[in-house]
């Protein structure tokens, strides 16, 4: 009886040697396999990589490249490097799509400013860009249109935004 005993707790013993060798190896393989995955994440998205992914996000040297190529290309009289938009405006933009036009879309148009639509004679010619929601509450079916389709007056409100700094 001694003997069958003492055999029961070896092969006891054994096995659980065994079970936290293992649990040790797979945890280890786990963590190498979250450093990997978050070095590229860092390497891709840059220092924007958290819990919450956007997607889109591209990397720091992609922009680089993106935006020497435009330059490359897009000389000239009318040329713009960028748009500035303040966060904040944005923000109410967004909110206001959601809420008023029932939005879950933003297209970016490119435009350019003539005669009657430059803030300042300067900007005539000037490339920019300008928001639109797909107004999804339009009587018409026309995302581009200003009517919510509650009855009020076609036109009220904007599903349009357009006022940010350009530069140079």
């Amino acid at each position: 009886m001694k003997n069958l005993f003492s055999k029961r707790f070896l092969a006891l013993g054994v096995i659980a040697s065994l079970s936290f060798t293992a649990c040790q190896k797979a945890e280890t393989e786990a963590n190498t396999l979250q450093s990997n995955k978050k070095d590229t994440e860092m390497n891709v998205v840059g220092s924007a990589a958290n819990a919450t992914a956007i997607n889109g996000l591209i990397s720091e040297s992609a922009a680089a490249r993106m935006q020497a190529t435009y330059k490359k290309n897009y000389v000239g009289k009318n040329y713009t490097e960028h748009v500035v938009f303040n966060i904040e405006d944005l923000q109410k933009y967004l909110e206001q799509l959601k809420k008023t036009y029932n939005s879950d879309k933003v297209y970016v148009y490119f435009g350019q400013y003539d005669e009657v639509t430059a803030p300042s004679p300067s900007y005539k010619g000037r490339v920019s860009v300008f928001f639109l929601g797909n107004n999804k509450r339009s009587n018409s079916g026309n995302f581009r249109s200003q009517d919510i389709g509650d009855g009020s007056t076609p036109g009220d409100g904007s599903n349009y935004l357009n006022h940010g700094s350009i530069w140079p």
